[in-house]
């Protein structure tokens, strides 16, 4: 049987665990940041930044999840250094459903480079696993946890 500091320890790691935050949605290195805006169900992606140079323009490519190229784009930053592109998705190019990757680089420096991945299917962009959503799973896994533990409820007949 679970004793009560066990099943404590077990439900301070589901949510340790469950409330950490997603890789995927902002990877950048230090000299250029970019952020998808990709709304559930829509056609389009915004893609906006900031590079550290003003004068040097931003390449972003769009990666199929097959590692076929979709989509180029070639725009020079504001004054201020950001900068913003909007992509469409769906048409022959977005058949495959997957994980996008969307890089931006500014000259051959790879610290000016910045990656972010977007989930496409069925020619529409499909949101991630927010926090909402992380905080209705930890609930959900902490009731059955202290009702298995408190109760007499349980998974495995008892012999």
């Amino acid at each position: 049987m679970i004793n009560s500091k066990h099943t404590l320890t077990i439900l301070a790691s589901i949510m340790l665990v469950a409330g950490m935050p997603l890789a995927f949605a902002d990877m950048h290195g230090d000299g250029l940041t970019i952020e998808a805006d990709a709304v559930e169900g829509s056609t389009t992606i915004t893609i906006t930044g900031h590079a550290t140079s003003s004068n040097v323009p931003v390449t972003i490519m769009v990666i199929a999840p097959n590692g076929n190229v979709v989509s180029i784009d070639q725009i020079n930053p504001d004054s201020d250094g950001s900068f913003t592109s909007t992509i469409g998705v769906g048409g022959p190019m977005w058949k495959q459903d997957g994980e996008y990757s969307i890089t931006a680089q500014q000259g051959s420096n790879n610290m000016n480079k910045s990656t972010v991945v977007v989930e496409v299917a069925d020619g529409a962009v499909v949101p991630e696993f927010g926090t909402i959503a992380s905080l209705v799973l930890v609930v959900a896994i902490s009731s059955i946890v202290v009702l298995s533990a408190k109760g007499r409820l349980s998974f495995t007949p008892r012999i």
